[in-house]
C-alpha cells in the first residue's frame, strides 16, 4: 500500500512460490472490503513479442494496431478517477519492452507509442512488476521501481499444506494431517537438510506443490464409502506420492 502510494511503478521481487502474487491479491481484497473500486489488469509480457505487448503499425495502410499494454492504457484512463486501477506485469522484466515504460514510471507518467500517441495515467493508476530476479534490468528502469523483496526462508510450507489438507475429504483430513507431521515434514527437511544437489532447479514451495499433486490424485482414489476403504493402503499411497514428489528430482 505504501509502495503504490510514493511511486507508480512496484517491483516485487522473488522465487516462485514466496507469495508475490498473494500480496497484491490480499491488498486488493482488503480494499474491496472497504467499498474502494479496484480493477486490475494482469499480463504476462514475456509471452508475446514487443509488437503484441506495445501495439504496432501497419507500413503499408499506415493503421496502428493496439497490443495488450497499450489496449489495457486505453481502458484505464476512461475509468473515473476515484477508481483505482493496477496494471500488473507478471513475468521478468526485458529491456526489449521495459524500457519502452521509463516515460510512464517517473513523474511524467506519459506513456508514449510508436505511432506518436500520448496516454496520459493519473495518480489511481499503478504498474505492478511481479520477477523472480532483476537480472536484464536497467538501473534507469529500478530507480524508478519501489521494490518489495521477498525471501524463500521467510515463507513456512505448513500453512500451503494446512490449506491443501482443507480442501480434501473431511474423513481424510485427521489423517493426512498426522503423515504430514510423521513423513512428510521430515522427508521435506532431509532433502533440503542434506548435501544432494536437485537436479531439476526449483523452489521449495515448486517441490512441495509436486508432492501434493501427487497426493490429489491418491486422495480421489479413496473417495470411497468407509467399508471400502483400507487405511494401510491409503498410507502407502501417501508414502509412494511423496517419495514420487520429492525422489522425482
Amino acid at each position: 500500500h505504501e509502495a503504490c502510494q510514493q511511486r507508480m511503478g512496484v517491483g516485487i521481487v522473488g522465487p516462485s512460490g514466496c507469495g508475490k502474487s498473494t500480496i497484491w491479491k490480499v491488498l486488493e481484497a482488503a480494499y474491496k472490503r472497504q467499498n474502494k473500486s479496484y480493477v486490475v489488469h494482469v499480463m504476462n509480457p514475456k509471452s508475446m513479442p514487443r509488437v503484441r505487448l506495445l501495439g504496432h503499425m501497419d507500413h503499408d495502410t499506415r493503421e496502428w494496431f493496439d497490443g495488450v499494454l497499450t489496449a489495457s492504457a486505453r481502458k484505464v484512463i476512461k475509468e473515473a478517477s476515484t477508481t483505482h486501477n493496477w496494471v500488473i506485469c507478471d513475468g521478468d522484466i526485458d529491456p526489449e519492452w521495459v524500457e519502452s515504460l521509463n516515460s510512464v514510471l517517473d513523474d511524467n507518467r506519459l506513456l508514449t507509442m510508436p505511432n506518436g500517441e500520448r496516454i496520459q495515467f493519473g495518480t489511481n493508476v499503478n504498474f505492478i512488476f511481479e520477477t523472480d530476479h532483476l537480472r536484464f534490468a536497467s538501473p534507469a528502469t529500478i530507480s524508478r521501481l519501489n521494490m518489495i523483496f521477498l525471501s524463500e526462508e521467510d515463507i513456512d510450507v505448513k500453512p500451503l499444506v494446512q490449506s491443501w489438507i482443507m480442501k480434501q475429504p473431511e474423513i481424510l483430513q485427521g489423517q493426512l494431517e498426522a503423515w504430514c507431521d510423521e513423513l512428510f515434514y521430515r522427508a521435506l527437511h532431509w532433502v533440503y537438510q542434506g548435501n544432494q544437489e536437485l537436479t531439476v532447479e526449483t523452489t521449495r514451495m515448486g517441490m512441495v506443490a509436486n508432492v501434493l499433486g501427487h497426493m490429489s490424485t491418491n486422495t480421489e482414489a479413496t473417495m470411497l464409502p468407509e467399508a471400502e476403504r483400507n487405511a494401510e493402503l491409503t498410507k502407502r499411497e501417501f508414502i509412494l506420492a511423496v517419495c514420487r514428489g520429492l525422489g522425482g528430482n
